[in-house]
């Protein structure tokens, strides 16, 4: 038994064969044109309509001959560092640098991470680095939840080595020794903005070992606490007992707070949230 049947679009058949008792019915192949198609729409169609369903067929089109889905595979934003546009004064041409290259090249460096080897020695050369082109400020901008204590020494070095200034400034949290090295910035020069939580706290460590060893571990760690102690407090002004008791355990500080203790100069206040009383 078989017939014809018309096929959509533009008039063409195709034919369907059917037979019984059991015999498998091979499935006949669309039609290249089957479908709905811009030119065969009635006149009365506008021309927005028209443009969508030719965009649609051709979305489709490949799908069909190939036997495949129909729908397209949705294709989404790379996720990565952001690129912006950068011209230096020795080019005269724009050029796509990552985000953080580009604060760098205005002398604005983040820290992000907590701070080890790796990221210490990557700060430490910047900050070198952009003191041997000139002797402008520097910014570091910080959002840090700590770090070892030897690597943020170094960079406390190197930021008293350099002959240019170093401000920092705190957004978000800066705990544990992103902290000391928030109050390690040029004095007047060290700020955080309305909402930043600031915690401080002695070095600590672990030892293991036989007797001798450990005695050699300990000894170590209190020279480091009695030397990041004494920084702080001339750092703050406070005297050292006061702060030998205070970062005995974590110690909290609100901007206000900080500002107070002497571990910040500044507190940065959006001019736009004061003129609508946000801050007081």
């Amino acid at each position: 038994m078989s017939w014809t049947l018309p096929a959509a679009g533009h008039g063409t058949h195709c034919s369907i064969k059917l037979r019984s008792r059991g015999v498998t019915v091979a499935r006949p192949q669309a039609h290249p044109t089957s479908g709905v198609l811009a030119d065969s729409l009635q006149p009365s169609c506008s021309t927005e309509q028209r443009a969508f369903w030719s965009s649609t067929h051709s979305a489709t089109a490949s799908a069909r001959s190939s036997g495949g889905p129909r729908r397209q595979t949705t294709k989404m934003m790379p996720v990565a560092t952001p690129k912006v546009p950068y011209r230096s004064r020795s080019e005269n041409r724009w050029q796509w640098v990552d985000i953080w290259n580009c604060m760098y090249r205005h002398r604005i460096i983040f820290l992000s991470k907590p701070v080890d080897e790796e990221l210490g020695n990557q700060l430490v050369a910047t900050m070198l680095y952009l003191d041997s082109e000139n002797q402008k400020d520097l910014n570091l901008y910080i959002n840090c939840s700590g770090g070892n204590v030897v690597p943020c020494l170094a960079m406390y070095d190197t930021m008293k080595y350099i002959q240019s200034d170093v401000g920092t400034v705190a957004f978000g949290g800066a705990m544990g020794m992103s902290g000391f090295l928030l109050a390690m910035g040029t004095k007047g020069k060290r700020s955080a903005l309305p909402n930043t939580h600031i915690m401080l706290h002695h070095p600590s460590g672990a030892a293991r070992g036989v007797a001798s060893d450990i005695h050699n571990e300990a000894r170590e760690l209190m020279r480091l606490r009695n030397y990041v102690n004494g920084t702080l407090a001339t750092a703050t002004g406070q005297p050292l007992e006061k702060v030998q008791f205070d970062f005995n355990r974590n110690k909290y500080f609100d901007a206000e707070s900080a500002k107070e203790y002497g571990i910040i100069d500044n507190v940065l206040r959006p001019p736009r949230m004061q003129e609508l009383g946000l801050l007081s």
